[in-house]
């Protein structure tokens, strides 16, 4: 029932959905709620450490990350049963909302986990091979995390509290990241063109910037469907 890591022991299992509450649907969405954000907490350290390990590679990092890993895509799984199981009552439409768009962000939330796994993957394969980065790389990638790292914060604080701002800075920040990864790979091609980085670091490098991308793409994807609900409930200020 637990998965022993580096720094904490983590339940398996979710902690808030309770079977009792599922004869109150409402309820039983805001267990979904809490546990979205449980999940999503967890795939953001999952992302700091992975992130991390790209400037200092860090034995035994990759492992936790994948035991983390683990408990997010069992996470996913139980928080969809909980969710059919709201589904097979008479819910109003703002409900039956709730429920779909609860289920695609369960979804969106393990696909970053996945690609922040094989972001970890790719460190550790650049310090195993002791792959080097030129300084322009490095600067272009980290501003490139930074992005998406704000991006993966206001995610995970939507999820607790829906916010217009907030939605609309995800969506703007997802354009600037899709430019910045066009823009970091043109320069990569330049710079391999001229021999200023290796086949190696280049195929990391880039490798990186999709997983990057796509881990914001996600994270769209969750301002939207919460901007869904909002769009939906705008007397309430809680998803």
């Amino acid at each position: 029932k637990v998965l022993r890591g580096e720094d904490e022991t983590l339940h398996i299992w979710p902690e808030f959905l309770n079977r009792k509450d599922l004869s109150n649907a409402k309820k039983a969405l805001d267990d979904v709620q809490k546990e979205l954000l449980r999940e999503i907490s967890l795939v953001r350290k999952m992302f700091l450490n992975a992130t991390n390990m790209i400037t200092l590679a860090q034995e035994g990092r990759k492992r936790d990350i994948s035991y983390v890993e683990m408990v997010v895509n069992n996470l996913r799984a139980q928080i969809v049963k909980f969710l059919w199981r709201i589904s097979a009552q008479h819910l109003s439409t703002q409900l039956s909302k709730k429920v779909f768009a609860f289920t695609a962000i369960a979804g969106d939330i393990e696909s970053i986990g996945n690609h922040v796994v094989w972001i970890a993957e790719l460190a550790t394969q650049k310090a195993g091979k002791k792959v080097k980065f030129t300084e322009s790389g490095k600067k272009e990638l980290q501003e490139i995390v930074r992005l998406v790292s704000q991006n993966l914060d206001e995610a995970l604080s939507l999820i607790e509290v829906s916010d217009r701002e907030k939605i609309n800075s995800i969506i703007r920040r997802e354009e600037e990241i899709d430019i910045e990864v066009k823009e970091a790979r043109n320069k990569h091609l330049k710079r391999f063109h001229n021999r200023l980085c290796s086949t190696e670091a280049g195929l990391i490098f880039v490798e990186m910037l999709i997983h990057l991308e796509r881990i914001s793409d996600h994270c769209n994807n969750i301002a939207e469907y919460i901007l869904d609900i909002k769009d939906r409930n705008l007397n309430k200020c809680s998803i």
